[in-house]
């Protein structure tokens, strides 16, 4: 038996290996076969990458493992690991994610980025040669650069793609309709996030609609304008779609009402950045599977719809910067998966809801800058132990109060905070000691005083945002105060005191408005090199400018006006990025330093209200400068010819109260964007220059806004947190948007201007501000009629000088003007009548002059009641002088005689002629009709001679019983009745003589004809 077995053993081992050697032998000439095809196709893919990559540039050498045979192994090829055919091209820039950031145009505008990104770029045109790759199922260009070429028509022939990425790649043109021959596509991104490359155009989305299996779709910043009415109903056929983000299309048109919502499993909807101005529509708040909708910066208008139960899987609503107006609903509280809500800068009104608190799972809110009123209280927060944002804040300051202790423990650990203007319990809110993560703080104007405890000071070094601004918080602060890397501190409008302490880390520094004193220590800068804006103005700083403020090569922003400073100005060449520079209002004296401008691109100077002198060679570098203000200084000699010629920014010019002289140069009107020149208090002479009346920014009222100061400090914030979140919590982003909007945020932009007979402080809307001003110089001749083209000019003042002549009937083409004063001159002749059109006047001044005639009495002149500015003209007369105008005057002014009188000679000629012809036709209407009838004659006389004895009789015994009834009563009779006597005796007598006269008259005219 052994043995059988063995041998039954032996020979199933000798079947099976003759058997494998068959097996392996077939085996090895098929693989034979299948290997040379397939060397033939890897061939054909491996020339087609080459060739693509020769239509490229590769700065950084992404490309440089593209050699040798197996193209399987080249970075960003992609194989099937059995085919080994090319299924994956995927080369997306690297550094893409880190320009993923805030500000997208800040990539462009920063020329290290822009290098950064350049060199990291492929750069070229796409080579059909790809369409040899026939087993392509994802492609990803994103991140480079094409150039501004189309995306080419023959993608739409990769009939196996399933992802398709040509986002931020520079492509431009249509998008070609053939991207709809991609029926397996699930992922087509084709969008930009640099608003300069906006130029990818679409109008028809007709193509979408064969991309049944489609799962997200981006099309931001693409132009869909032209397919803006059927946008949403090609994008409804899509039933497998969960992704759309279309921000920023020209999108205009989207329908209230959806009766069918194909995309029923869609879970993200990005319509942000376009101007559907509609109603917000309900549809969108029906969709069960939404888990983020972004809706900000679209113009919808209406409530928010009040039943929200449907969005339990709803993380993210965001509804920013939209008209939404009403309350916000209760049934926000059944949003149950909610993580961040964004419904800041609306018109959402009411009370906030106390549901609010039952988001467990809410980690950001804003709902700032908006209409609310009520008290927000602990129930508001009474389960938001997960929140880490928290934006509060009313339009309307104080309207919101934020009702909790100062001492209360919050549930929650923020990160940022910000609820400016609402009305906090007064004392220093010690409940901030708890939020140990804490890195953006703002508790602008909530009411907050006294002193600020040293444990809050303590927290400095994570703090990356900081605004305390606009309450009474006293006191000395630390010695030193060292903050994060580049941060922004603001603790303006405050009564803090003492010393300046020495910041460390801060990039935006503004103390402005309270009480420190002393000097600026001389290593004050030292700590702060990177300091970009620094406004330490309104406080009581005494002593020299620190030199060591030149190595400050960031500062942009320069802020020390209304100070005690002394000394010279120190030298700044070294601050190349120097763009404001407010000296105003200090005790400096001396030259402008030359060294001013030869580096930076100073943009506003104003030295105002100092003793410095000299001429004004040293600004003739400053080639960008908009606002120039040198007023009260000690300044001589004429204005350079060059500043007309140089300074061709120029906006602004205020020179007033120096020692300026000789003719106001014609150079300055060739500034077309100056709109304020102010030169009074000097010694100029000569003529006003007619040319003025070419500055053509005064010709037409433009549509200038401005950001409150308020308003803008809100705005950073928003900013800022906006900044912060999409970071991640990265502070450098943060902190990129608060240099950004350094200008607004602290309302830098000021000066002071004499209009309506008073010095004025604008704060940030000096653009608004037209005025030229002449005032107290020896200016002579007459006021030129070319000046009335300024048809936008808001202040004229002209007093003060030798001015003649009239004033322009023209005068009256100043529809904008509020203030006009040429007082104090030698204007003559009437005030024109075309001035009463000025219907915005509020301020006159036409004292003392030689002005005559009536003073206009309609429209706007009814309202200057003053007597006062119009003394010293003793010829005016009427309201509101006591001077009442004669009609028979003879004193009518120079220039008008001739035309008064044609007009009232003409008058009176055609009264006469009137008259007489209405008398000859009406007496012989009468006499006529007597001549023709001698009947009607005979009647005629017989009547008048018996009407002349009836009257006769009547006359002699009225008279005779009232001088009977006058004597009888003659001691008691006054003087009154004897004249009322003879006064009838007089009207009866003028009676009966009418009567004679007028028969007199007929018996002369008929006198030759028979009775």
């Amino acid at each position: 038996m052994p043995s059988m077995i063995t041998s039954i053993f032996t020979h199933f081992l000798h079947l099976f290996h003759l058997f494998s050697n068959e097996f392996i032998s077939l085996q090895a000439s098929e693989f034979g076969s299948y290997s040379a095809n397939f060397t033939t196709c890897w061939e054909i893919e491996r020339k087609a990458l080459l060739k693509f990559k020769e239509g490229l540039k590769d700065p950084s050498g992404r490309l440089s493992s593209w050699v040798g045979n197996y193209s399987c192994t080249w970075s960003g090829v992609g194989c099937n690991r059995k085919t080994g055919h090319v299924t994956k091209l995927d080369l997306r820039m690297p550094l893409a994610n880190s320009f993923i950031s805030i500000d997208p145009t800040a990539v462009n505008k920063s020329i290290a980025n822009k290098t950064a990104l350049d060199f990291a770029s492929l750069q070229g045109t796409m080579s059909p040669s790809l369409l040899d790759l026939k087993y392509l199922k994802y492609l990803d260009l994103s991140w480079n650069n094409f150039e501004q070429t189309p995306i080419p028509n023959f993608i739409g022939s990769f009939t196996n793609l399933e992802y398709l990425d040509l986002s931020h790649a520079s492509f431009s043109g249509l998008v070609p309709p053939h991207l709809g021959n991609l029926s397996n596509l699930r992922h087509l991104d084709i969008s930009s996030k640099f608003p300069e490359q906006d130029i990818l155009v679409s109008d028809n989305l007709n193509w979408i609609l064969r991309l049944s299996s489609l799962k997200f779709l981006s099309l931001s910043m693409a132009n869909l304008s032209f397919a803006s009415t059927n946008w949403l109903q090609a994008i409804n056929m899509l039933p497998s779609l969960m992704t759309l983000h279309s921000s920023s299309c020209g999108l205009h048109d989207i329908p209230t009402s959806l009766p069918i919502v194909n995309f029923s499993s869609i879970q993200v909807i990005d319509l942000s950045l376009n101007d559907f101005d509609s109603p917000l529509p309900g549809w969108l708040f029906n969709i069960s599977s939404l888990i983020e909708l972004e809706l900000s910066f679209i113009g919808f208008s209406g409530q928010i719809p009040p039943y929200l139960e449907n969005l339990n899987n709803m993380r993210y609503l965001n509804l920013d910067y939209n008209d939404l107006s009403g309350p916000l609903p209760i049934s926000i509280g059944n949003l149950s998966s909610l993580k961040n809500l964004y419904l800041s800068s609306n018109q959402l009104n009411g009370t906030i809801p106390e549901t609010i608190g039952q988001l467990k799972k809410l980690t950001k809110i804003d709902l700032s800058s908006n209409n609310w009123g009520g008290v927000v209280s602990r129930i508001h927060f009474l389960h938001l132990n997960n929140l880490k944002e928290l934006l509060l804040s009313s339009v309307e300051e104080r309207s919101l109060i934020f009702d909790v202790t100062y001492d209360w423990i919050p549930p929650f650990s923020l990160k940022l905070i910000s609820i400016p203007y609402c009305q906090m319990n007064p004392k220093f809110p010690i409940w901030l000691q708890t939020q140990k993560e804490l890195k953006i703080v703002d508790l602008t104007k909530v009411g907050i005083s006294g002193y600020v405890h040293d444990w809050f000071w303590k927290m400095s070094p994570q703090i990356v945002f900081l605004s305390l601004r606009s309450n009474k918080l006293c006191g000395e602060l630390p010695r030193s105060l060292k903050f994060q890397s580049c941060s922004s501190v603001d603790l303006s409008f405050n009564l803090f005191e003492g010393p300046i302490p020495l910041f460390s880390g801060v990039c935006t520094l503004s103390l402005k408005s309270n009480s420190f004193s002393g000097p600026i220590p001389a290593n004050f800068c030292d700590a702060m090199l990177n300091l970009d804006t620094m406004d330490l103005s309104k406080n009581y700083f005494n002593g020299s400018i620190p030199s060591s403020i030149n190595k400050l090569k960031s500062l942009s922003y320069l802020l020390l006006e209304n100070n005690e400073l002394s000394g010279k100005i120190p030298s700044m060449n070294r601050l190349n990025n120097l763009e404001m520079l407010d000296l105003s209002n200090n005790n400096l004296f001396g030259n402008i330093p030359s060294s001013l401008c030869s580096q930076s691109p100073l943009l506003y100077l104003n030295l105002n209200g100092n003793n410095l002198y000299g001429k004004l060679s040293s600004l003739r570098n400053c080639t960008m400068l908009g606002t120039l203000g040198l007023a009260n200084n000690q300044f001589h000699g004429g204005i350079p010819r060059w500043i007309g010629e140089t300074l061709a920014h120029l906006s602004i010019l205020q020179l007033q109260g120096n020692m300026f002289r000789g003719k106001i140069p014609k150079s300055l009107c060739n500034l077309p964007f100056l709109h304020v020149m102010d030169l009074g208090r000097n010694n100029f002479s000569g003529s006003i220059p007619p040319c003025l009346g070419n500055l053509s920014r005064l010709y037409h009222s433009e549509n200038v806004t401005y950001v409150s100061d308020d308003a803008a400090t809100s705005l950073l914030v928003s900013l800022v947190a906006y900044a912060y979140t999409a970071s991640g919590g990265g502070v450098a982003a943060a902190v990129a948007i608060t240099l950004k909007f350094t200008p607004f945020f602290f309302g830098i932009r000021h000066m002071e201007f004499n209009v309506k007979g008073q010095a004025l402080e604008y704060v940030n809307t000096i653009d608004l501000v037209n005025l030229i001003d002449l005032s107290s110089n020896n200016l002579e001749g007459e006021i030129p009629k070319e000046r009335m083209k300024l048809s936008a000019l808001g202040t004229l003042n002209l007093s003060r000088n030798q001015l003649t002549g009239n004033i322009p009937e023209e005068m009256g083409d100043l529809r904008l003007l509020e203030t006009l004063d040429p007082s104090v001159n030698h204007l003559s002749g009437p005030i024109p009548t075309s001035m009463s059109s000025m219907t915005f006047l509020s301020h006159l001044n036409l004292s003392h002059n030689d002005l005559s005639g009536p003073i206009p009495s309609a429209n706007q002149f009814q309202t200057f009641n003053n007597p006062s500015i119009y003394e010293g003209n003793p010829k005016l007369c009427g309201a509101p002088l006591s001077t009442n105008c004669s009609p028979h005057k003879n004193d009518t002014p120079n220039g008008y005689i001739g035309k008064d009188k044609d007009e009232s000679w003409s008058e009176r000629l055609w009264f006469y002629i009137g008259t007489t012809f209405g008398f000859v036709v009406g007496l012989w209407a009468v006499c006529g009709t007597l001549v023709i009838k001698r009947t009607w004659r005979h009647a005629y006389f017989r009547f008048v001679e018996e009407m002349k004895d009836r009257i006769y009789v009547f006359i002699v015994l009225k008279a005779a019983r009232l001088q009977k009834k006058l004597k009888g009563n003659e001691r008691s009779c006054g003087y009154g009745e004897g004249n009322k006597f003879y006064l009838f005796i007089g009207l009866l007598v003028l009676l009966q003589n009418c009567c004679l006269c007028i028969h007199e008259m007929c018996s002369f005219y008929l006198g030759g004809f028979q009775l």
